[in-house]
């Protein structure tokens, strides 16, 4: 049996992902950062989680991109790990999406993932 290998690498933002986050986050004034996250969901495995942050945690990865700190806990570090963050327009929705080196497979809606 082998063991899966992920990318060592960061979470990363477009510019687009960016400013959308930093508008976010000026409505939460208590807000330090984005957290980036996996929860187990969906008909493929996992689901991506995305909430503000008001305090770091001892498992916490930090990341810097842009003028946006991110968070992601240690154990969702190899499901993410070089993860770009998008933030794109498609028709009248505008949604995050995430560019995921580590996916495999996806549900067919695109809601989960599975690596």
């Amino acid at each position: 049996m082998s063991v899966k290998q992920f990318k060592p690498s960061g979470i990363s933002l477009t510019a687009n992902a960016a400013e959308h986050i930093e508008n976010l986050l000026r409505d939460y004034p208590n807000a330090i950062g984005l957290r980036l996250g996996v929860k187990d969901a969906g008909c493929n495995s996992k689901k991506y989680v995305t909430d503000y942050v008001e305090q770091q945690q001892a498992q916490d990865k930090v990341f810097h991109d842009k003028s946006i700190t991110i968070f992601v806990a240690a154990q969702d570090l190899p499901f993410l790990a070089g993860t770009e963050i998008d933030y794109v327009q498609d028709g009248i929705n505008r949604v995050l999406t995430f560019n995921n080196p580590n996916v495999t497979s996806q549900c067919g809606c695109g809601e989960s993932f599975n690596t």
